[in-house]
């Protein structure tokens, strides 16, 4: 009973930043045995989601196409609503994977009862690593977003036309055909729901992000712990035959229980890491323009919500890369542990088993965005030089 209430626990711990903020988008998976209530939750989020994002984006894609003539403010403007777009494709790609999603999760539960005390910290460990990574990059993305889209439109102030007419400033300037933004209670309504799509823009980066940083790091938790499996199969004093057959079989269905896992969690990741990296270079390219524009216009309020911006980023980018080199990094000690094993100790028939286990154990374990680009330390270098290059074409260009 004990060991059920510590995964229980475990469960808790490794989700308790996912938890919250894809619950609060309508995309964390629900059980066939839920409540009617649950499900008619679930649905009316989801809906709400979309209508936030449509109602914000189409005014304001259309305001930049036929109104925006200057190519630096439709560049300055569009940044937003691509961040938005893209954060829509992951949330809609969350939506479709959910019974994946359901089955990753109910694999990590199963992980968390069948562990020791020992596995059981090593779980804890590489979860809290998620934890303090994530909670930094929350504070960076609500503080930059919320500054983008409330504190800028309100510094700016109010225009005043030749005619005499005032216009207040939205974050997300649109072309509404059918009202007039600017009368009373239309801007209030306006600059609400463009506040509030923020929020749910940055929820979703959060979100995805932290998801994909606890199944990376809860494959980094197995490899370690298939690892000392190794070490102790290698060590052991009992060479017994059926005693070292039992950690044999042990290893081996460790080893076919990650591959599975990382079959299943790849059906997810990879697409929130092609999206990301899109996103995040394009991002990147636009946010430098930014600041160069407001350092010539000394806006030093604008000048530090960009550069904020610029900074949460390249963070997320770095966070991304940085979990999934510590994957890569843990089966390369598999791969050492199983090429060093003390295989002249053990019985010739279960010597001649070890065979598969150091050829999959020699293969590469990691994530990708698309099959294309491992996710790792090179590939954030790649990351920033690219971004780099765009930005270069880009102030060349306009």
């Amino acid at each position: 009973m004990s060991r059920t209430r510590s995964a229980d626990e475990g469960i808790k711990h490794a989700t308790w930043i996912v938890h919250p903020l894809l619950s609060a988008l309508g995309a964390w998976p629900v059980n066939a045995t839920s409540s009617v209530l649950s499900k008619s939750l679930k649905w009316c989020l989801i809906f709400l989601t979309y209508f936030l994002q449509f109602a914000v984006m189409i005014p304001s894609t259309l305001f930049v196409i036929l109104k925006v003539k200057n190519g630096r403010n439709r560049i300055k403007l569009i940044m937003p609503h691509f961040n938005s777009a893209c954060q829509l494709c992951k949330y809609t790609v969350l939506l479709r994977r959910s019974n994946e999603f359901r089955k990753l999760l109910d694999d990590l539960k199963e992980d968390w009862s069948n562990a020791t005390k020992e596995d059981q910290w090593i779980l804890r460990t590489k979860s809290s690593i998620g934890h303090k990574v994530m909670l930094s990059i929350g504070i960076l993305i609500y503080t930059g977003g919320v500054s983008l889209r409330t504190i800028i439109p309100l510094l700016k102030g109010k225009i005043v036309l030749p005619n005499n007419m005032t216009i207040r400033r939205l974050p997300c300037p649109g072309y509404f055909v059918f009202f007039n933004e600017q009368r009373t209670p239309n801007y209030e309504i306006i600059f609400v729901l463009q506040v509030v799509c923020g929020l749910v823009n940055y929820t979703t980066l959060c979100g995805t992000v932290g998801l994909c940083a606890m199944l990376c790091l809860h494959m980094c938790s197995m490899l370690r712990i298939l690892a000392n499996r190794m070490i102790e199969l290698s060590n052991q004093s009992n060479t017994d035959e059926k005693a070292v057959q039992e950690k044999v079989i042990d290893i081996v269905e460790r080893q076919i229980k990650i591959k599975r896992f990382l079959n299943n969690a790849e059906r997810i990741t990879s697409y929130f890491y092609s999206i990301g990296i899109s996103d995040e270079v394009i991002i990147a390219c636009i946010l430098g323009y930014c600041i160069i524009m407001e350092w010539e216009n000394s806006n030093v309020a604008s000048l530090v919500t960009y550069f904020l911006l610029q900074m949460t980023n390249v963070t997320t980018m770095f966070t991304s890369c940085y979990i999934g080199q510590l994957l890569i990094d843990e089966a390369s000690i598999v791969k050492k542990v199983s090429n060093t094993l003390d295989w002249y100790r053990l019985p010739v028939k279960t010597a001649r088993s070890l065979i598969m286990i150091i050829i999959t154990s020699n293969c590469p374990i990691k994530v990708t965005a698309a099959n294309i680009v491992d996710m790792s330390l090179a590939t954030f270098t790649d990351i920033i030089k690219t971004a780099m290059g765009y930005f270069n074409v880009l102030r060349s260009t306009i």
